[in-house]
């Protein structure tokens, strides 16, 4: 009897997450609400939510280290890593990338580079997200330049990709890459 209670209890959960956009691995707990919280909603603009304010911080030098191999690994690995990376208000934009490649894992053979990490605050780029969702989240993000290895300086301005991450409870997560 308890077997059938649990199997029954797992199919509700995938129905329940199915139902909401989500996956039996949001709805299950993998995905702990004090690190992956709901997002918030945007003003408009490049972001269509925000990630939520619980829990962030500013970077510390471990976690900028941390961000900058995050940044520097999407899109190389695994859906369900790229999920882990991020913030849940990514996470509808990795899962459309992810639907659309070949294979379930990453272009391993791919060589990304670090075009430079800084303060979000310092970046020219910082207006994206100002607009879309403030400046208190701006004032505690990073921005690492990625991209294919080129080159130094770049030869292909528009194939470096700007990585923001946040740091929520010591984790680094990305939440928008322009």
């Amino acid at each position: 009897m308890r077997t059938v209670l649990r199997r029954v209890s797992a199919v509700g959960l995938a129905v329940a997450a199915a139902a909401f956009g989500g996956t039996v691995a949001d709805a299950s707990g993998s995905f702990p609400p004090s690190i992956y919280p709901a997002p918030v909603h945007s003003r408009g603009g490049a972001l269509a939510t925000c990630p939520n304010p619980a829990g962030l911080q500013a970077f510390t030098t471990a976690g900028q280290v941390s961000a900058v191999k995050i940044a520097r690994s999407y899109l190389l690995i695994s859906e369900a890593t790229d999920l882990r990376n991020s913030d849940r208000a990514w996470w509808p934009q990795a899962r459309h990338v992810w639907s659309k490649r070949t294979s379930s894992t990453g272009a391993t053979s791919e060589v990304t580079a670090i075009y430079g990490s800084e303060l979000a605050s310092r970046s020219d780029y910082a207006v994206i997200v100002r607009f879309s969702c403030g400046q208190a989240l701006v004032s505690k993000s990073l921005l690492v330049g990625v991209g294919p290895r080129q080159t130094h300086p770049p030869r292909c301005g528009d194939c470096v990709s700007q990585v923001f991450l946040l740091d929520r409870r010591g984790h680094a997560l990305i939440y928008y890459i322009h």
